[in-house]
């Protein structure tokens, strides 16, 4: 935690604010009926506080501190009765609320939000039960009185009920203020905020989300303990109306009254509480009658609370006062991106860093990746290649830890450590820095707190450092924003920022060039290079080949789990298994009719343009879907072939350009992945589609009965059986049958053959040329070039969101121009297009 001069004075309000108050408090200015309200109201301003920033901090929302403010109420009373020292109390409510949060915390967070807050419920009853029976301590319901508690520390005896607890309770809250504002700014609520947002990526910089929300629980249950010390204090006496469920209620709608995770809001929910009562007499209703309506419009007007909402006005004027920063687009990093160097040559007697031998990992009955291996020395790139579904991912998410439920086993040595015998927090240390493929950074952090909070404890020399490696990455005039506000490209710099934080020896990239557009590609190769100069090791995935291939020294090839090939960046490419593997082989039964004549336009597309937040999903795409035609659009992953899927199907507006129909054309769509509902039957799957469509009665059995027969004979005989039942071509078939019960003038089937064995892919597509047969205009989204080559009238290739060629497979030409054009993306053109 650094303290700077803004920081201490923020701080120095609490304090300040809180002698003044008892300065009134002593000159008579506040009436004495109304000084127990004062302090009633610090009272319930650090219980807020404490739920308050455990909510918006950790994301835990508890309805378990009743329990907490009981028990330090309780010590109060018993210590008091039991010739306790006030710091004997202090101490025991504290250490207990703590222990006990610690738990809950830990315990609840395998859980969602729903699932801890009923855990603190079925605390607090347990809690407000034991009150209850155990009167030989409590009281029962008759409560216990809290008589006095005198100070080992010399600071005088405080009578249960007197004046001197009130000053106390106003002294102790403005403490408590004071120590959230340096809180706020230090790296322990960067990283709590880190493992809520994105408990993952947090897993990767060290994080465990585990231990943060036990640590964050424990932190909130403690103050709130405290607090329950000093209402024992101020009241005099103990019973168990005050910590009820309706109270634990009345802290949540406190806490979203003043703003969730804020500190003076804190204030405004604890004057709420208080004041609450007096309001409730006012207008002559219940109180839970007013705390319902002030709720409700709290939430419909001001969502974010009344503190943020007041502040907001003041944040803007601030900003018009202050220099405006460049825009945050693509402001180029200090290095220029021409003129990049071939990469310097690995040692070859550089030592092995990771060795990787018969890795695999399964999920249930799927085997996402089978008896890898691989090896990776210090100074050297390596990059990892294979179409949609290799396994690539499964391999870095099992080097970094993150399988989840998937059993892995292998071996994997990093630096004279067995990885996976390292928790997945743990791995950081040992030196390994990972991206993701999405750019998964941390949305509620600024830039610079992203970086940061890869650090446990933040000194002034973190923030130099943080501040440098921004500077070196084209972030430096964006570190105060958060990264919602920043393009994609951007946001890709910081997730590079934050893996490179501590300088790793192993540097893990998922797939960096994806989505960004040549001169940001750029930016990133040189930093790659700029890297392995300083001697960091880098294992890279992606499909942007020629981006991937010019900063690797060695290419090694995946498919369907295994390794399949290894090669030189300039060679691998050439092995018959590597090739295949992105473009395919010819098999099958499939025979396409033969077209006769013009066909008409039924869908056209006119420069059609899309974007992802920034992200360039496709460009200038003009095409023509005519009548009764297969037509295949084939490209590796991320080409954009589902976005152009959504466009075509129309569920998806393009950001610019044209998507006009020759006439009412119906179309329907299967998806990437199926899409199935899982826990429904086979007939259900296939009536909601036709509820979505609005049939219903006699058409929906006539058109049940259809769909049902164009099924193979082993689906027709289980249609009572869930869907999550079949394998993976029974559900590609249900897919399809999905899309089919519409009746579609134009079926658009995305990726039909992921993940099926060759006889099922088979399979599929003999049934989808058939329905070609029939007269049904189809389009296939496949990642296989060959497969399109060989069950299609015409085939597109796309290629990083362009058009890079188009023709009719039977031209004896065309085969070289698409295959050209799926790997290079140089745009193709071939006479066949007509």
């Amino acid at each position: 935690m650094v303290f700077n001069r803004s920081l201490l004075a923020k701080a120095a309000l609490g304090p300040a604010a809180g002698a003044v108050l008892m300065a009134f408090m002593a000159s008579g200015a506040i009436p004495a009926y109304q000084m127990y309200s004062v302090a009633l109201a610090a009272v319930y301003t650090i219980v807020v506080l404490s739920v308050g920033l455990l909510a918006g901090w950790s994301g835990i929302w508890s309805v378990g501190h009743p329990a907490f403010f009981a028990i330090g109420a309780y010590f109060a009373a018993y210590g008091s009765g039991h010739g306790w020292s006030l710091e004997a109390v202090i101490l025991g409510a504290v250490t207990t609320g703590a222990v006990l949060g610690a738990f809950l915390g830990f315990a609840g967070a395998r859980f969602s939000t729903l699932y801890i807050a009923l855990l603190t419920l079925a605390f607090t009853m347990v809690a407000l039960e034991v009150i209850n029976r155990w009167s030989s301590v409590t009281g029962g319901d008759q409560g216990i009185p809290v008589i006095q508690l005198d100070s080992a520390l010399g600071l005088g005896t405080l009578a249960g009920g007197g004046v001197e607890p009130q000053y106390l309770a106003v002294g102790a809250a403005a403490v408590v203020l004071a120590i959230a504002v340096p809180a706020a700014a230090s790296g322990l609520r960067m990283r709590l905020v880190a493992a809520k947002s994105h408990p993952l990526a947090a897993r990767t910089i060290g994080i465990a989300p585990e231990a943060q929300s036990s640590l964050a629980f424990a932190a909130s249950a403690a103050a709130t303990s405290f607090a329950g010390v000093l209402l024992g204090l101020i009241t005099g006496f103990v019973s168990p109306d005050p910590f009820s469920l309706n109270f634990g209620i009345s802290l949540i709608a406190a806490c979203v009254l003043g703003g969730v995770g804020t500190i003076v809001g804190a204030v405004a929910g604890g004057i709420y509480l208080t004041w609450n009562p007096s309001l409730s007499s006012a207008v002559g209703l219940p109180q839970p009658v007013v705390q319902g309506i002030v709720l409700v419009g709290v939430l419909l007007f001001l969502p974010g609370g009344v503190v943020p909402f007041l502040a907001r006005p003041a944040r803007t004027l601030l900003r018009k006062l202050r220099p405006t920063p460049p825009p945050a687009s693509a402001r180029p990093a200090p290095e220029t991106v021409s003129g990049l160097q071939p990469m310097r040559p690995t040692r070859a007697d550089a030592p092995v860093l990771l060795r990787v031998e018969h890795l695999s990992v399964a999920y249930g009955g799927l085997k996402a990746l089978e008896d890898a291996s691989l090896s990776l020395r210090e100074d050297e790139v390596l990059a990892v290649i294979g179409p949609n579904g290799a396994g690539k991912t499964t391999l870095l998410n099992a080097l970094s830890g993150l399988t989840g439920s998937g059993r892995v086993s292998g071996t994997a040595d990093f630096a004279g450590t067995q990885l996976f015998k390292a928790r997945s927090t743990a791995r950081r240390r040992l030196g390994m820095g990972r991206t993701f493929q999405h750019a998964e950074v941390f949305s509620e952090l600024t830039v610079a707190e992203n970086v940061l909070c890869t650090r446990r404890r933040i000194r002034p020399r973190d923030r130099v450092a943080a501040a440098e490696l921004l500077e070196a990455v084209g972030l430096a005039d964006v570190a105060d924003r958060r990264p919602g506000e920043l393009p994609f490209g951007l946001q890709k710099r910081l997730d590079l920022a934050r893996a490179i934080a501590e300088e790793p020896k192993l540097l893990v990239l998922d797939e960096p060039f994806g989505g960004l557009d040549a001169g940001e590609r750029a930016l990133l190769a040189q930093h790659i290079r700029r890297l392995h100069e300083s001697g960091t090791s880098v294992l890279i995935i992606d499909h942007v080949l020629d981006d991937l291939f010019s900063v690797a020294h060695r290419v090694l090839a995946f498919d369907f789990g295994r390794t399949i090939g290894e090669g030189t960046p300039d060679t691998v490419l050439d092995d018959p298994a590597v090739r295949s593997s992105y473009l395919g082989t010819v098999g099958g039964r499939a025979q396409l009719p033969e077209r006769t004549g013009e066909q008409r336009s039924v869908i056209r597309l006119d420069g059609i343009g899309h974007t992802y937040g920034g992200v360039v999903a496709l460009r200038d795409i003009d095409l023509d879907v005519s009548e009764g035609v297969v037509l295949g659009i084939a490209g590796a992953n991320g080409a954009g072939k589902s976005t152009l899927a959504g466009i075509l199907h129309g569920s998806l507006k393009p950001s610019r350009g044209d998507r006009r129909t020759g006439g009412t054309v119906r179309t329907s769509l299967a998806p990437e992945g199926r899409a199935l509902f899982k826990t429904l039957s086979l007939k259900e799957n296939l009536e909601v589609a036709a509820y979505a469509a609005g049939i219903t009665g006699a058409p929906l059995r006539e058109r049940l009965e259809e769909t049902t027969l164009w099924l193979p004979p082993r689906l027709r005989d289980r249609m009572s059986v869930s869907a999550a039942g079949l394998s993976g071509g029974e559900q590609q078939m249900l897919a399809i049958a999905r899309a089919l019960i519409v009746r579609p003038d134009v079926l658009i089937v995305d990726e039909p053959a992921l993940g099926l064995a060759p006889a099922l892919v088979d399979e599929v597509y003999d049934r989808l040329v058939r329905l070609a047969h029939d007269g049904l205009t189809v389009v296939l989204l496949e990642q296989l070039l060959s497969r399109a080559m060989s069950v299609c009238h015409e085939v597109v290739v796309l290629h990083e969101g362009v058009i890079a060629a188009q023709g009719r497979p039977g031209d004896p030409s065309f085969a070289t121009l698409a295959e050209a054009a799926y790997f290079s993306g140089e745009r193709q053109t071939a006479a066949t297009t007509a």
